[in-house]
C-alpha cells in the first residue's frame, strides 16, 4: 500500500492543465480558449513569414526590372548624346558652307 502512495506522489503533475481541470467546466473552456488562441497566433505568425517571403520576392523582382530598365535609358541616353552631336555637326558644317 504504501508504495501505492509513493507511486501517485511521483505521478507527474500537468501544471496549469491539472489546475484548469479543477474548476470544471470553466477550466475546460479555458483550455479551450488557449488552444483557439495558440492555433490564431500559428496561423498568424505563418500568414507573416508569408508575406515577408512574398515581399522579398517582390523586391527581388523589383531590383531586375530596375537593372533592366536602367541599362535600356542608358542605351537611349548614349543615342541621344550620340544624335545630339551629329545633329550639332550638321549644323556647324552647314553655317560654315554659307
Amino acid at each position: 500500500m504504501s508504495q501505492l502512495i509513493v507511486f501517485l506522489q511521483a505521478a507527474p503533475s500537468f501544471g496549469v492543465f491539472e489546475t484548469l481541470t479543477q474548476y470544471g467546466a470553466l477550466g475546460v473552456i479555458v483550455l479551450g480558449l488557449g488552444a483557439v488562441l495558440w492555433y490564431m497566433l500559428k496561423r498568424q505568425l505563418k500568414a507573416e513569414d508569408d508575406l515577408k517571403k512574398k515581399v522579398e520576392d517582390l523586391q527581388k523582382e523589383l531590383n531586375d526590372y530596375i537593372k533592366t530598365d536602367t541599362g535600356k535609358i542608358q542605351s537611349s541616353l548614349d543615342n541621344n548624346t550620340q544624335a545630339l552631336k551629329d545633329l550639332r555637326e550638321i549644323i556647324l558644317l552647314s553655317k560654315g558652307k554659307k
